[in-house]
């Protein structure tokens, strides 16, 4: 496909797929004809190569990449490994990688098996043998720590930590890394320890780098590191901390997943220090900034703040709610948070 989008498996209505057609998921094909539409012919790709020194001759170089597109998703051996050392892989399809990859997508809000389903698609040549998969890897860990197979999210983010190479994916995973040590450890003070450098990489990455960051990409980097930060805070019984934290974060709404980060932040530290009509109106906004980024992870925790403000016996509508979504979503982590708001035990903070 000349568009560099990946091809889908091209059944007719009410015929079953054959071998013979198209695979799904981006193919080896798909990539030598995105080189072509960008360069204007397999000549001017393959002269690409002899001019940086990796190819004697054109004609060799034309056989290989005819012969790379019949590889559809099996290793590309030494020709693909030098057209992405080259080329890379087209931006319209790293910015699909990125969006599967990046917590404050709307991706990693759809069921768990969907989403598993769409990154191991993804997850083969030639995608899989370029830089672009620590977009896949972070994807993969995300959803393990939807799952709460801690140790899988560890492996798949030490693999993402090696092909890091950009600010937005090397905050991705500090972030992700930071989350992952919280849950590994139930001492506040060792988990706290654990995460606190990735933190302060995270910061300093976004500081540093906010100029080339997509404005929305920043401010939601802001607010997911303030949440994180909070949540340090308030495990420390620091509550006040942790509110001057959320309202350091822009009033405006630049973007709903940060909007509602700040607004069930708010919420929940306000509701702390006993002002539960404000908080209960910023819980209640904070899910409809959920509801307008079609966040529907988001949303169940925002329910979940609001049945914490409401209190028993007030709550069961709303636990309800918020369990009929975490069922069809099938992801064991908001399950197991569900749970521990039913049965009302007091927490130091919540993430």
């Amino acid at each position: 496909m000349a568009s560099g989008q990946p091809r889908q498996n091209g059944q007719k209505t009410g015929h079953r797929a054959t071998a013979s057609q198209s695979p799904v998921g981006y193919t080896w094909s798909d990539y030598v004809e995105a080189l072509v539409t960008e360069h204007g012919s397999l000549a001017a790709v393959a002269w690409k190569l002899v001019e940086r020194g990796l190819a004697e001759d054109t004609t060799s170089v034309e056989r290989a990449l005819r012969r790379l597109r019949g590889r559809v998703q099996r290793d590309g051996g030494l020709i693909g490994q030098r057209l992405l050392r080259v080329f890379g892989v087209p931006a319209t399809v790293e910015a699909q990688a990125r969006w599967m990859g990046t917590y404050h997508s709307p991706f990693g809000d759809l069921p768990v098996r969907l989403c598993l389903d769409q990154l191991r698609l993804w997850e083969r040549p030639p995608l899989s043998e370029s830089r672009a998969r620590v977009w896949i890897l972070l994807g993969l860990a995300g959803v393990a720590l939807r799952q709460r197979a801690f140790d899988d999210a560890r492996t798949l983010l030490d693999g993402a930590a090696a092909l890091a190479d950009s600010p937005a994916a090397r905050i991705e995973h500090h972030l992700a890394t930071s989350y992952l040590l919280t849950r590994l450890d139930s001492n506040v003070q060792r988990a706290e320890a654990a995460a606190r450098p990735h933190l302060e990489r995270a910061r300093s990455l976004l500081d540093a780098s906010r100029a080339e960051l997509d404005p929305t990409d920043a401010a939601c980097f802001q607010a997911r590191l303030v949440d994180h930060e909070a949540f340090d805070a308030n495990r420390r019984g620091d509550s006040a901390a942790a509110l001057a934290l959320y309202r350091s974060l822009p009033t405006e709404d630049v973007h709903p997943f940060a909007s509602y980060r700040r607004d069930a932040g708010l919420a929940f530290g306000l509701h702390r220090l006993g002002e539960h009509g404000e908080a209960l109106r910023l819980a209640h906004r904070a899910c409809e900034h959920a509801g307008d980024g079609g966040y529907v992870r988001l949303r169940v925790m925002g329910l979940l703040m609001v049945a914490r403000i409401q209190g028993a016996p007030d709550h069961a509508g709303t636990l309800a709610r918020a369990a009929a979504i975490a069922q069809r979503l099938e992801d064991p982590e908001l399950r197991v948070r569900i749970e521990r708001a039913r049965e009302r035990t007091p927490q130091a903070g919540v993430k």
